[in-house]
C-alpha cells in the first residue's frame, strides 16, 4: 500500500500534491463545525419548544385561575346560583427584561484656516442583563411584568334569565377585569 502511494506522489507535480492536500484540509475544516453546530441549533430549538409549551400551560392556568375566582364569587351573590366561567385573554405575559446601555460620544472641534468645523460622533451598544440560576444557568433580569389584557368573559348562571342578576353580573365583571359591558356576555344555564 505505502509503495502504490509513493508511486502516485513521485509522478504528480508538486502543484497537484498541493492541491489535493489543501482540498483534504478543506473538507475536513468544513466536517466538523457543522456538526457542533447542528447539535447547538438543535439544543436551542427544544428549549424554545419547551419555553413556549410552559408559555401556554402558565397561560392556560392563569386564565383558569382567574375563572375559578370569579365563578366562587359569582355563585355566592343572591340569585345567581351556580355559575360556569370562561375567558379569553388578550395575548400572553409580557416581560421587561433589564438590558445594559452603554453609551459613548466623542466631539470634535477644529479651527483652521478661519473655518469652525464640528465632529461628533456616537455608538450605543444594548446587551441583556442575566441572573444565574442554582443550577448555573443564566435567564435574562425581568424588571416588570404586564399581565395580559381580559378579551371577553362569558358567564353562565342559573339565575342568567333575570335582568337584575344579569346587570349585577356584568357590573361585577367590568369592575374587576376592566372590561366593556360588550365584551361579557350572561347567559341561562339549563
Amino acid at each position: 500500500m505505502k509503495e502504490k502511494i509513493k508511486v502516485f506522489l513521485t509522478g504528480m507535480k508538486k502543484e497537484q500534491i498541493v492541491v489535493y492536500v489543501l482540498l483534504l484540509l478543506l473538507l475536513i475544516v468544513i466536517a466538523f463545525p457543522v456538526k457542533k453546530k447542528d447539535e447547538k441549533t438543535s439544543k436551542n430549538k427544544e428549549e424554545v419548544e419547551q419555553g413556549n409549551s410552559s408559555l401556554k400551560e402558565h397561560d392556560a392556568t392563569q386564565a383558569e385561575a382567574m375563572e375559578q375566582e370569579l365563578s366562587g364569587a359569582l355563585s355566592k351573590v343572591e340569585g345567581v346560583g351556580n355559575v360556569k366561567v370562561v375567558i379569553t385573554l388578550e395575548s400572553t405575559n409580557q416581560k421587561v427584561v433589564e438590558k445594559d446601555r452603554p453609551t459613548s460620544e466623542n466631539s470634535e472641534k477644529t479651527d483652521g484656516d478661519g473655518k469652525n468645523s464640528v465632529v461628533s460622533s456616537g455608538s450605543s451598544e444594548e446587551s441583556t442583563v442575566y441572573e444565574k440560576n442554582s443550577d448555573g444557568g443564566q435567564t435574562p433580569y425581568v424588571v416588570s411584568e404586564s399581565f395580559p389584557e381580559v378579551r371577553g368573559v362569558l358567564v353562565i348562571a342559573e339565575g342568567g334569565d333575570n335582568p337584575a342578576v344579569k346587570q349585577q353580573i356584568s357590573e361585577g365583571v367590568m369592575a374587576l377585569f376592566r372590561v366593556d359591558a360588550h365584551k361579557i356576555k350572561v347567559m341561562k344555564m339549563k
